[in-house]
């Protein structure tokens, strides 16, 4: 082979490399060894929460989008974000999780399971209850707590042509809180480099991999207890008023969407 060959085959290999930034190459190491959503191709990034992640990535499949955002919450949607967040903290999954709190409504102590030891208890009856713990929706412990970085953008009251009362962060705030906050992560230094780094949601604003807002594609809300029977006498509504009431108070959530609905205690 001359030169001249030699160089055109060379030129050719250099064009075929495909180029890839940092934040790429961590976007795809992070999501690589997750399961791919039942029948469409994986979105990135995953929640490893298999009937929600189904549900995600039926919805961008049908909707022809690709995210971010990957998930939209509008409703009642902090006992979702919760329930995510914790999931994505505990182990086996281990993640680094963003949070920028434009509403400041994100209350890190719901990220734990309300169970506790009582006083008095056995040895054996705590790691019983432990063992609960990690079982329910609420799976992260308090030292995985270490590894969630919450951020809340500066709220501004006296804005032109903007009522006093409404005193949100400004969308470009909101934006330039996000931007920070993925530098950071990537570029500084703090105590979570030994996981990987999930992603960002974004509390009552846009942007983000996930976020909340009440055009959100997915509404949260209780589930429906169903109401007394046609028909029912007094004596019987009265001795099936305790049962009812019991059923209220241990229902759970469910996230519905045009593709099904997610439900969770």
């Amino acid at each position: 082979m001359d030169a001249a060959a030699a160089k055109q085959v060379g030129a050719r290999i250099l064009g075929e490399i495909e180029e890839e930034s940092l934040e790429e190459l961590l976007d795809n190491l992070r999501t690589a060894s997750l399961p791919h959503s039942q029948g469409h191709p994986p979105l990135k990034p995953q929640i490893p929460i298999a009937a929600l992640s189904t549900l995600i990535s039926k919805h961008h499949h049908a909707e022809q989008s690709t995210p971010p955002p990957l998930l939209t919450i509008s409703g009642r949607f902090l006992p979702l974000l919760y329930h995510i967040v914790s999931t994505l903290l505990a182990s086996p999954h281990r993640y680094a999780v963003v949070i920028v709190d434009a509403d400041h409504r994100f209350d890190v102590t719901r990220l734990l399971s309300p169970s506790t030891p009582a006083a008095g208890s056995s040895e054996q009856d705590v790691e019983v209850e432990a063992e609960a713990v990690v079982n329910q929706a609420l799976p992260a412990k308090r030292q995985d707590l270490r590894h969630l970085y919450v951020y809340r953008p500066a709220r501004s009251r006296f804005r032109p042509g903007v009522e006093p009362a409404n005193d949100s962060p400004l969308p470009d705030q909101t934006q330039a809180c996000i931007a920070a906050a993925q530098h950071h992560m990537l570029y500084g230094a703090h105590p979570s480099r030994d996981r990987a780094w999930w992603g960002t949601i974004v509390v009552g604003g846009g942007g983000g991999d996930v976020n909340t807002g009440w055009k959100g594609w997915m509404d949260v809300r209780r589930t429906e207890v169903a109401p007394f029977g046609v028909g029912l006498s007094i004596e019987e509504a009265l001795s099936e008023r305790e049962r009812r009431h019991e059923r209220v108070s241990e229902r759970g959530w469910e996230g519905r969407c045009r593709e099904g609905v997610y439900s969770w205690k």
